[in-house]
């Protein structure tokens, strides 16, 4: 619940050393954070096709052996995806920053269609320093809207988005031309450690605050922390599950 500059937790009032409740610094030029792919490279020439797509991007290692292309740079995750497949191979995300976390935004939208991911990394490795990076992709919704991406303070779908709590902590989003919002941004509110078992909601920006989509955050892989080939849930290997994505 946001009480003028506050923003009040199950009773509680987090107290916040910024002007307004919703300010939030866009991620700097200056702060890279590491993203791993898994990625169809068989051979020299096939890794030099993906080093010239992601010149400019920030640092880049490949292990042609593993099939594995390591990304530091301030870009969004989805980007980079998108570079990589642009050369004609095949990549899926496997690990993302160091303490890591993920949402898939696909509950209660039955009536909005609005879906998507949104990712959180921490942003020191020092034990208890608060700050994340939150990067994202929505979308379902209206082109050039101004929406809210809230962290409520539990991941109960019972209900679907209406059981999910108190707001814990906003941040404004706006989409493109097309309808989907890309987030990419540090938020120095938020603790990686303490988002588990909570949920992401994505509502309008107005008074109303519809909750359109939701998705419980749960903890995922970090740098170097998966390499399966074969997905335990169903079997198929990581390129029939990369057809599945919810984007």
């Amino acid at each position: 619940m946001l009480d003028g500059g506050n923003i009040k937790v199950s009773g509680k009032t987090r107290l916040c050393s910024f002007k307004s409740p919703y300010s939030l610094r866009p991620s700097p030029t200056s702060f890279l954070a590491q993203m791993e792919f898994a990625a169809q490279i068989r051979g020299e020439e096939c890794a030099t096709a993906v080093r010239s797509a992601l010149s400019g991007t920030g640092t880049v290692t490949i292990d042609v052996d593993k099939g594995s292309v390591l990304v530091e740079t301030s870009l969004p995750w989805l980007e980079v995806h998108r570079r990589i497949e642009a050369t004609g191979r095949r990549a899926v995300l496997t690990g993302f920053g160091g303490q890591s976390a993920v949402a898939m935004v696909d509950h209660g939208n039955e009536a909005s269609n609005v879906r998507g991911v949104v990712r959180f990394c921490t942003v020191s490795s020092v034990a208890g320093q608060r700050g994340a990076v939150v990067d994202g992709t929505i979308d379902g919704l209206t082109p050039n809207g101004s929406y809210r991406l809230n962290v409520h303070e539990c991941g109960d779908l019972s209900q679907g988005c209406s059981s999910v709590g108190e707001v814990y902590d906003s941040c404004e989003i706006s989409t493109d031309e097309r309808g989907r919002a890309t987030v990419r941004l540090v938020n120095d509110r938020l603790d990686v450690s303490d988002l588990i078992g909570r949920s992401v909601v994505i509502t309008r920006a107005d008074n109303a605050g519809e909750r359109l989509s939701c998705g419980i955050i749960a903890r995922s892989a970090g740098i170097y922390e998966n390499y399966k080939k074969i997905c335990a849930c169903d079997g198929v290997t990581i390129w029939d599950e990369r057809n599945k994505s919810v984007l």
